[in-house]
């Protein structure tokens, strides 16, 4: 999955300061999370974006929703679209991730220069793994069950 922009600069130092100051906050090694631009936690993907110099300083994190199964493709995805018309666009949006049939909740980081950037993508992986576990508790789609039932606290 592409990580960056389109763009000459490929990895701005704003990105790269936040990766590292994330890899320290979770006990990884920040060459680890620059060369994958990914962790994991409580079974959820979470890949990370930079769009810091072309989106007004944000990263983008998606989180993992699952692989949609070829035969329910069509009405997974209109349902998808159909979810984002519901959220703000301070919930993310849903989207697929690039060159995969895998559907992903698309959330924005603002970033800021001399901030704890880091921390605050944190709080973002966090605030999306407590709502997992709250959709676990109250049911979910027998389609992404899967996915719900390996959420935990290991972040909290």
């Amino acid at each position: 999955m592409p990580t960056t922009s389109d763009r000459e600069n490929p990895v701005a130092p704003l990105y790269v300061q936040t990766l590292h100051e994330l890899a320290e906050l979770i006990g990884l090694e920040p060459p680890e999370i620059l060369k994958t631009a990914s962790v994991e936690a409580d079974g959820v993907r979470f890949y990370f974006q930079d769009h810091t110099e072309d989106e007004g300083q944000t990263l983008s994190v998606l989180a993992e929703i699952g692989e949609i199964p070829a035969s329910a493709e069509p009405e997974v995805l209109r349902q998808l679209l159909e979810a984002n018309s519901h959220l703000s666009a301070q919930a993310g949006t849903y989207v697929l991730i690039p060159g995969t049939s895998h559907a992903a909740l698309r959330m924005h980081v603002q970033l800021e220069d001399g901030a704890s950037n880091g921390e605050r993508v944190l709080n973002v992986l966090k605030g999306h793994l407590a709502t997992c576990a709250a959709v676990r508790h109250l049911g979910t789609d027998p389609m992404f069950e899967r996915q719900a039932d390996r959420v935990t606290a290991d972040l909290a």
